[in-house]
C-alpha cells in the first residue's frame, strides 16, 4: 500500500494545490494592478509632456510678440529722433568645442529691451538654407529660447544668422547657442558660447 492512498497524505496534496492556486490568483491580481498603475503613470507622463510643450509654445509665442513689439518701438523711436541708434548687437563666432570651465566671452547685460544676435556662420554653412537658433543654459542644458525659419544675412561682411531676442531672456550666467538647418535633412552647423554679467555703473 503506497503512501498516496493514505487520507492524510491526500489532503496534504490537496492543501498544497489549493495554496498554489491562491498564490497564482493573487499574483495575477497583483500583476493586473501593477499594469494598470503603469498605464496610469504612462498616461500621466504623456499628458505632462503635452502640457509642458503647450506651455513652452505659448511662452515662445509671447516672447516673439514682445520681441516684435520692442523692435517696432525701436524703429519708431529711431524715426522720431532722426535716425538714432538701433538696439544693441551681439556678434558671436563659433567655438570648436565646449569650454570645460564655461564660456570665455563675458558681456554685461543691457537695459535695452532687445538684443540683435549676429551669429557668424562657418564656411561649410549653406547660404540658401533655413536655420533655427536654440538658446540653452550652458550649465543645465535646458532650452530657454528657440527661433526657426531664419535666413542667412551678413554681419561685418561675413555670413551670419541674425535674430532679435528679448534682453530679459539673458539672466546673469553662461549660455550656449546652437545653429542648425531645418527641413527634410536638418544639419548641425555651429555652437556659440557667451556669459552675461551684471552691468556695473
Amino acid at each position: 500500500m503506497s503512501g498516496l492512498e493514505k487520507p492524510a497524505v491526500q489532503w496534504t496534496f490537496v492543501a498544497i494545490a489549493f495554496a498554489l492556486i491562491v498564490v497564482v490568483m493573487l499574483s495575477g491580481v497583483a500583476l493586473t494592478r501593477m499594469r494598470a498603475a503603469m498605464d496610469t503613470a504612462r498616461a500621466d507622463a504623456m499628458q505632462a509632456r503635452v502640457d509642458r510643450e503647450q506651455i513652452e509654445a505659448a511662452f515662445q509665442r509671447e516672447r516673439s510678440a514682445r520681441e516684435s513689439l520692442a523692435l517696432q518701438l525701436g524703429r519708431e523711436r529711431g524715426g522720431a529722433t532722426g535716425g538714432a541708434a538701433g538696439p544693441p548687437t551681439l556678434t558671436l563666432s563659433p567655438v570648436r568645442a565646449k569650454s570645460p570651465k564655461g564660456p570665455e566671452l563675458a558681456v554685461p547685460r543691457t537695459s535695452a529691451p532687445l538684443i540683435v544676435l549676429r551669429l557668424l556662420l562657418p564656411a561649410k554653412a549653406p547660404a540658401d538654407a533655413s536655420y533655427e537658433v536654440r538658446l540653452r543654459s550652458w550649465t543645465t542644458g535646458d532650452l530657454l529660447w528657440l527661433r526657426s525659419g531664419l535666413r542667412a544675412g551678413t554681419a561685418d561682411g561675413k555670413a551670419a544668422v541674425i535674430a532679435p531676442i528679448a534682453s530679459d531672456v539673458f539672466a546673469p550666467g553662461p549660455y550656449e547657442l546652437i545653429v542648425n538647418t531645418i527641413g527634410s535633412s536638418p544639419l548641425p552647423i555651429a555652437v556659440y558660447e557667451v556669459s552675461f554679467i551684471e552691468h556695473r555703473q
